[in-house]
This record gives structure tokens, sequence and C-alpha cells, in this order.
């Protein structure tokens, strides 16, 4: 029985929707023309009077069709399916009809489609034929958030609840459309029919329209604004608005917020960064009576203005910029007035990021852990071929203007790291007669041999295996690897 009636229930939406269909192709043959005759604009406007109707009949055989399937997921993609075509040849058909000329709106034949895009003429009673035409006024969309909802509650009532020249049953149709979400729920369960508007406009006002709730959420708004870390405009900016969007709210909800300057003051100031509330105390102590809220909005909005004035200067692209090293500043010339005259040399402070040259990391030279791994002969070698100071590894200068302490082994003008030990001289193979050694002992025109100097070096015991496994104890060097090193005969031959 119920698969029976399932089907006279599909047979009579077909033919629903295949008035949709033809409909739908009446507006396309229009539209794909010239522009629509007087007679053509005035049979769409007849055939489209009929067609809030066709989408009642339709919703109210679909609901059947819904309760007595089992395959609710195909019957939910049939609902859509209409819906959109229904929705979109809708929109259609008020286009063709908002392009006829203006004098054909002396006397409107859809008032219902003039909600969005026309005043009405009984309500201005100043229609010319030349008018501008004004944008199109979209909606108001309400998902059941409390925040939306006296923004919602007071579009619609400007646009369609108050509206006389629209009925109860496009009323309906506008005001779920423009439900989602939870809202959509309070009126869902409610059929499609004129009588029912009244009804579900009063159900999502009791649901929504509770002041005590709304009172509560904009109330806990206000102390929830987000803590200001760092001095910022926009961080005071956001203050400033919120506050004064829950304050619009809590009046619009007859709460008595012209009396709240002194609570709202503090609350705010506390919100504030460390500077800005500074500033603000500063301020205040000039002051001879207490401060209202207009008095501290505005000089947040004053602070706000000065520092995005700030921070735009500070954002311009400037030419030059200053940079300071650990010693001294670096001075560079400005080439291009090198360039147009030579005679005339300006320097400027510059920012630099110091580069190694072996590694290209920013870092020295002398810190450089690759450079540091090298053979002498090779660090000596790429300290000259990179040009900077052998005496402290540092580039923009020489040796010989070099400041810093030199070699802690020799007092040379290198640095420690490019230090290398001198060669003993090498003894003659003839052995000098005794006499010859005194004289030269005692003479006191001889020069001593310059030796290289002694550098103490840490050691370690250690224990080293043999080839069969056996541990030996051994002393160990702890070198940096600067000087020769050496083991004994005997530790070899284990």
């Amino acid at each position: 029985m119920a698969e029976e009636k399932i089907q006279k229930l599909i047979k009579l939406r077909s033919s629903i929707k295949s008035k949709v269909t033809i409909l739908n192709k009446y507006v396309k043959v229009l539209q794909s023309g010239g522009p629509p005759s007087d007679l053509q604009l005035l049979d769409l406007e007849g055939r489209f009077k009929k067609f809030d109707a066709l989408y009642a009949q339709y919703d109210e055989l679909q609901s059947q069709i819904e309760v007595l399937s089992d395959d609710s997921d195909t019957q939910e993609l049939e609902r859509e399916e209409f819906e959109g075509q229904y929705y979109s040849l809708a929109a259609a058909a008020r286009s063709v009809l908002g392009a006829r000329p203006a004098r054909q709106y002396e006397q409107p034949l859809n008032r219902s489609l003039s909600s969005y895009e026309y005043v009405s003429l009984q309500q201005t009673g100043a229609f010319k034929s030349n008018c501008v035409r004004l944008p199109k006024i979209d909606l108001p969309v309400f998902n059941g958030h409390y925040q939306h909802s006296l923004e919602f509650r007071d579009t619609y009532i400007s646009l369609i609840h108050s509206r006389q020249d629209i009925d109860n049953i496009n009323k309906l149709h506008y005001l779920r459309a423009s439900l989602r979400s939870s809202a959509l729920l309070v009126i869902d369960n409610l059929d499609f029919k004129a009588e029912n508007y009244n009804s579900a406009w009063n159900l999502l006002c009791s649901r929504y329209d509770n002041k005590r709730l709304l009172v509560n959420y904009h109330v806990r708004e206000l102390f929830n604004v987000e803590h200001m870390r760092n001095e910022s405009c926009k961080g005071i900016r956001r203050l400033i608005d919120v506050t004064n969007k829950n304050l619009r709210a809590l009046t619009t909800l007859d709460q008595p917020t012209q009396h709240w300057d002194t609570l709202i003051i503090h609350m705010m100031a506390e919100k504030l960064d460390s500077v800005t509330h500074r500033e603000w105390e500063e301020y205040r102590n000039t002051l001879n009576n207490p401060p209202s809220l207009e008095t501290f909005t505005t000089f947040l909005s004053n602070r706000a203005d000065l520092l995005e004035t700030l921070q735009e200067s500070k954002n311009k692209p400037q030419k030059y910029e200053t940079y300071k090293t650990n010693t001294n500043l670096l001075i560079a010339t400005n080439t291009q007035r090198e360039k147009q005259n030579f005679n005339k040399k300006t320097t400027y402070l510059i920012k630099k990021i110091f580069t190694c040259p072996l590694c290209n990391q920013n870092h020295f030279l002398f810190t450089c852990e690759t450079f540091r791994a090298l053979p002498i002969e090779i660090r000596i070698q790429k300290a000259k071929e990179s040009n900077v100071c052998l005496n402290c590894l540092r580039p923009g200068h020489l040796e010989n203007n070099c400041n810093l302490s030199s070699c802690k082994y020799y007092k040379k003008r290198h640095n420690t790291l490019l230090h290398l030990h001198e060669p003993q001289p090498i003894p003659e193979p003839a052995m000098p007669s005794t006499s010859s050694i005194n004289h030269f002992a005692n003479s006191s025109e001889s020069k001593q041999v310059a030796t290289p100097p002694l550098v103490l070096l840490s050691t370690a015991l250690v224990k080293v295996l043999d080839g069969t496994g056996a541990a030996h104890s051994a002393r160990m060097l702890l070198d940096n690897g600067s000087t020769a090193n050496f083991v004994m005969q005997s530790l070899c031959d284990f």
C-alpha cells in the first residue's frame, strides 16, 4: 500500500516539475532573443504569479514521499535538485522582468519581486521615469549565533516582515531562505503554508529574542576582550570597536549603559599594554574631573593614529641605514654621488651583515669552524685571498692599522691561528775547537741562538690496546694541532 501511494505521489510531483520545466524553457527563449515585448513581459508575469504556488504544491508532495519512502538519501537529492532549479528559474524570471523600461513600473504587477531592487511607489510617491537603479540588497543570513540576532531581526523586519505588499507565503519563503543551521531547525517542522508564517516568525523571536540571554552574551563579550601584549594601533582599534559594538547592543536591550563610564574605562584600561596604560594614567592626572568614556576613547583613537603614522614612517624604504660593529662604525661611500662628482664625496653609514668569505655564513672568519680545521699554511693562504686583516681576521682594514692584540706566541702582527713555528738552525758539520768554543761562550759580542718558545700542553693517561687486545697505559697530549706530535718507539712496538 505504501509503495502504491508513493508512486501516485511521484506522478503528481512529476506533473509539477513539468510545469516548472515549461516555464524554464519560456524564460530561456526570452533571454536568448532581443528585448522582450510588452506582451511577452505580461505573459511571463502572469505565469510567474503561479510560480510560488507550484513550489508549495511540490513541497507538500515531496514531504509525503519522504515520510513514506525508506530511501531518504534519494529523496534528499531529489529535493535539492528541484530547489536548485526553482531558485535559478526565479532569479532568471526576475532578471527578465527587471529589464523592462522604467515607465512599466508605474503600476507594478508583481510587488513581491520589488523588495530587493526597487522602492515601492506607494511608499515613496516620487518615482520618476529616469530614476537611478539602486544596487540589490541581499537578505541577511542568520545561523543561530546570538551576536547576529539583533542585526538579523532589525534588517529582516525592515526588508520583508513590515512590507504590506508581500504576501505571507512569500514572506515564509524568504524567511526560510535566510536561516541556516540551528536557526532553520526552529521552524523546519512547520508546513510551507501562508498561515504558518506568523507562527514561524513568533517561534524564531521567542527562541532568539531572549533579552536575558542577549544581555549575558554581550556583557561576557565585554569582559572577554583580548589583552594587548604589545603596543599597536590595530590592538587599540580592536579594543575600541569591540567595546562600542557590545555597548550599542546593550543599549538596544534597554540597559543603562550611559552610567557605566567608570566601569568600562577601568575594564578597557586593564586590557591595554603597559606603555599605553602608562600614557593614559599620565594623561588622566592632568584632568580635573573624572574622565568620561568619550574622553577615554578619544585618547585611544589619537594614540592609534599616532602609532599608525610612526609605523608608516618606519616602513618607508630608506636609502641608507646605520649599523654598528663591536669595535667601530664602518663607513661606506655613496657610490652614486661619486660617479656624479668625484670632488665631492659624501659618506653614509650603512647597515651591513658580515659574511664569512670561506663558508658564506653570518660570522667572522676567525670564528669559522671550517677555517679552524684547515692546516696553518692553508689558513694563511685563505686569509690573504679574503682581503682581511691578518692580525684580527676582520675586514675593513690592514694589520698595520689594527688596534687589537697580536700573536700570543711571538707578538708579531699576525693572528694566533696563522702562527707558524720558526725552524731551528741547522748546526755546522765541522766540530769547532775547544778554544773557539770558549771564545764563543765568553765573547761579549756573541749573540745567542734564538730558540723556539716552549708551549705547555695538557696530558692524559689513556689505555691503548695492542694487537692481541691487551691494554697498556700511555700518556696522550691534549694539543690543538698547531705543533708536531711524537710517540716513543717502545709504544709502537707493542
